[in-house]
């Protein structure tokens, strides 16, 4: 399982450009390169500046064939140039015209489709699963008991999308795991995001299931039912 975003460079400039595929080397292909028989790629081994504790034998265990691939993926990344910065000298840009989760993650479901088509064709990638794809919100409590969260409707109906159109074009996408089923501990952020389908009264345990899990509900059975028609 791999965690990747897809990357543009904010302009056309060349410096922009190169930041772009800098970022890209340290997010993905540092990660996919070697697994999929590549090896380290060059340029980021000189970028690092680092000697690999590699020994004999090394790349061909890395590179032992998977049974399937897991994909994790939240958000793009928009990039310019910042040389002053650390490596890999790549600065992401705020897009206020975009749609942003509660994290502050600019929304785009073309990336997840981008992405599932890049493991398959660059990679060959046997078979294909999303483990990890969702989007954390300020969810409330309603006066009725209810937790109505649209946007992440939204965000999965989009995300979800993307992943029928990648399957037409040749993804081989054997499944798809919505992060998360419940509101949980979320890194440094502690218990602040909540990025489940059922919301977690941390208080006194209670579990609600949000509209958008009753969506996702919804969804899975109409699928289960078209299932049984075939």
């Amino acid at each position: 399982v791999t965690n990747h975003s897809t990357v543009e460079a904010a302009t056309p400039r060349p410096e922009d450009v190169a930041a772009a595929r800098r970022l890209d080397g340290h997010l993905t292909r540092w990660w996919l390169d070697p697994v999929y028989g590549r090896g380290f790629p060059a340029d980021m081994r000189e970028l690092y500046g680092v000697d690999l504790p590699e020994r004999a034998g090394d790349p061909e265990t890395i590179a032992a064939p998977l049974d399937w691939h897991g994909l994790n993926y939240y958000f793009p990344a928009v990039v310019v140039d910042d040389p002053d910065g650390p490596v890999p000298h790549a600065r992401e840009v705020h897009r206020p015209e975009v749609p942003h989760t509660g994290m502050d993650w600019p929304i785009d479901a073309d990336g997840l489709e981008s992405l599932l088509l890049r493991l398959t064709e660059d990679y060959g990638v046997r078979e294909l699963y999303v483990t990890e794809n969702g989007s954390s919100f300020p969810d409330t409590v309603g006066p009725d008991g209810a937790v109505d969260d649209p946007e992440r409707t939204r965000y999965l109906e989009g995300h979800l999308a993307a992943c029928a159109r990648a399957v037409r074009k040749g993804a081989p996408l054997a499944g798809y795991y919505a992060w998360s089923l419940l509101d949980n501990f979320e890194w440094a952020y502690g218990y602040d995001k909540r990025f489940g389908l059922v919301h977690v009264d941390y208080a006194t345990q209670r579990r609600t299931v949000k509209s958008s899990g009753r969506w996702y509900a919804d969804l899975i059975r109409a699928h289960r039912a078209l299932g049984a028609t075939d």
